[in-house]
C-alpha cells in the first residue's frame, strides 16, 4: 500500500534588489555556482532559507523572520547591507507537491543606492545590473537560464523606469500567493497560476485569461494576458 507523507515546505526569502542608473531601472542577478544540485548555472535573486537564528531573532513574528533571512542571505551572498524597513513585501511562491524540495519563499524589492557587490564565489560565481527587459530578452535567446519566479518578476519590472516606479506599481495590486500547478500542454511543461482560465482545473487548453509558463527547448516561456 503507497503511503502518502506530507512533504515538508521550507520557508525561505528572496530579495530583488533594485537601483537606479543612468540607464533606467537596474535589477541585481546572480549565477548560482554550476556544481550545485538546485538551480546550477541559473540566474537569481539572492536569497535562501530562513534559519533558525532568523526565527529566534524575530521573537516570534514570522513575517520579521523573512525579512531577517532576505538580509542575511543578500549579505551572505553579495555582500549588500538591506535595509529592512525598505524591503517590500511582492509576491509569496509555493513550489508545487510533485517537486520534492518545497519551499513557501517571500519576494521582497529592496533597494542599495552606492553599494558594490562581491559574489561569495560558493553559491553565486557571477553577478550583473541590468534592466529586467533586458535580462528577459537575454533568457528568450538562450543567453542566461532564468527560473519561472525569476522569469515573472522580470517580466513585471520591465515596464518600470525607476526604484519608484516598480514600488508604485507592487504598491497598486494585492500580495500575490502563487502555488503554481503543473500541466502538460501538448509535450511541453506548463507551469499554471492563479488568474489563468485553465488554473481550476489545471488544464492548459481552457480558452480564456493567460498567466502561465512554458518550458520550451530548454528555457521558460512567460505568457500572461486578461482575455
Amino acid at each position: 500500500m503507497a503511503v502518502n507523507i506530507e512533504q515538508e515546505i521550507r520557508p525561505s526569502s528572496t530579495a530583488v534588489v533594485l537601483r537606479d542608473a543612468a540607464s533606467g531601472l537596474e535589477v541585481l542577478l546572480l549565477r548560482r555556482h554550476r556544481q550545485l544540485k538546485v538551480g546550477g548555472g541559473h540566474w537569481v535573486f539572492p536569497g535562501g532559507t530562513v534559519d533558525p537564528d532568523d526565527v529566534a531573532d524575530a521573537k516570534g513574528d514570522r513575517m520579521t523572520a523573512f525579512h531577517l533571512a532576505a538580509v542575511r542571505e543578500t549579505e551572505e551572498e553579495a555582500q549588500i547591507q538591506l535595509d529592512q524597513r525598505r524591503l517590500q513585501l511582492i509576491s509569496w511562491w509555493t513550489t508545487p507537491p510533485s517537486i520534492k524540495r518545497r519551499y513557501e519563499t517571500a519576494f521582497f524589492i529592496a533597494d542599495c543606492p552606492g553599494q558594490q557587490v562581491v559574489v561569495d564565489g560558493e553559491e553565486a560565481d557571477d553577478y550583473l545590473w541590468c534592466h529586467p527587459g533586458e535580462l528577459v530578452g537575454s533568457h528568450q535567446q538562450g543567453e542566461l537560464a532564468l527560473m519561472p519566479p525569476t522569469l515573472v518578476t522580470l517580466t513585471e519590472l520591465s515596464s518600470c523606469a525607476t526604484v519608484a516606479d516598480a514600488r508604485a506599481f507592487y504598491d497598486r495590486r494585492p500580495v500575490p500567493d502563487i502555488h503554481p500547478k503543473i500541466s502538460d500542454a501538448d509535450g511541453r511543461v506548463c507551469m499554471l497560476y492563479g488568474g489563468d482560465a485553465g488554473y481550476d482545473s489545471a488544464d492548459p487548453k481552457v480558452p480564456g485569461a493567460r498567466n502561465r509558463c512554458y518550458l520550451e527547448n530548454g528555457k521558460w516561456r512567460y505568457e500572461f494576458s486578461v482575455s
